[in-house]
Parts: C-alpha cells; structure tokens; sequence
C-alpha cells in the first residue's frame, strides 16, 4: 500500500500522530476496505461534532457504542470467556468465580484510582494518548 503525501500535521491533539501510525499500519495496512469504512466512520463523528450539541452528545455516545463492540475482539473478552465458561463447568472455587473477581478489581479501581480534574486533564502533555 502506498504511503498518503506530506501534508501539513495537526495541532492539538488528543492522539498523536506517531501512536495513529502505529495503530493504522498494523490494522489496516492489507485491508483497504477498513481503512475507507474507519475514514467514513472518523468523518461522521467529526461532523457530529461540529454540527453542536446535539451532535457532540451523538458522537459521544456513538464513541462508547463503539469502545463497547471492540470488547469483543479484545484479550479481555476472550480470557472473561474462558472463565466464564470453567465457571459454568463447576471448575472454580468460590473466590475465582467470574463476578467476585470482576467486582473486587472495580471496586479496587474505583477505590485507588482518582478521575483527573479538568485542570489536570489540561496539563497533560500534547500529542499523548490520553484516558
């Protein structure tokens, strides 16, 4: 696949470009069909925002419908089912059940982990992935 011309690179960015070429290059680099749907995807949810608040409240949604189908394709998933199904096959003891496992880790992750403030959001570093 041939490599796009230079063009002038964005500025304030939520996602470097380096980390975009990264996640591209291993994705979609055989499979020009995803790339023109991930395009056609990225342009709506641009245009959603753009177009005000009732657009910026669809594409936020659209994003976390979006987060919630890639689950499915993640390591996570894949090792959730698996303990999923030796749950269903009687195989674990009671602390390894799935649901005493994935509670303990939220309320963990709740407990230790404070949500960064807007003004801290603001410091981060430009181009960084951020969460």
């Amino acid at each position: 696949m041939k490599k796009p011309k230079e063009r002038e690179p964005f500025k304030h960015l939520l996602v470097d470009e380096e980390s975009w070429s990264v996640f591209l290059e291993s994705a979609l680099s055989d499979n020009p069909g995803a790339a023109e749907s991930l395009a056609r995807l990225l342009f709506a949810i641009k245009e959603g925002i753009e177009s005000g608040s009732d657009g910026r409240r669809r594409a936020i949604n659209t994003l976390g419908n979006g987060i919630s189908q890639v689950y499915q394709y993640t390591e996570a998933y894949q090792a959730g089912m698996e303990l999923y199904l030796l749950s269903l096959g009687g195989n674990l003891k009671p602390w390894d059940e799935p649901l005493q496992l994935i509670n303990g880790a939220v309320e963990r992750g709740k407990a230790e982990v404070p949500r960064p403030s807007q003004k801290a959001r603001r410091k981060r570093r430009p181009g960084s992935i951020q969460k």
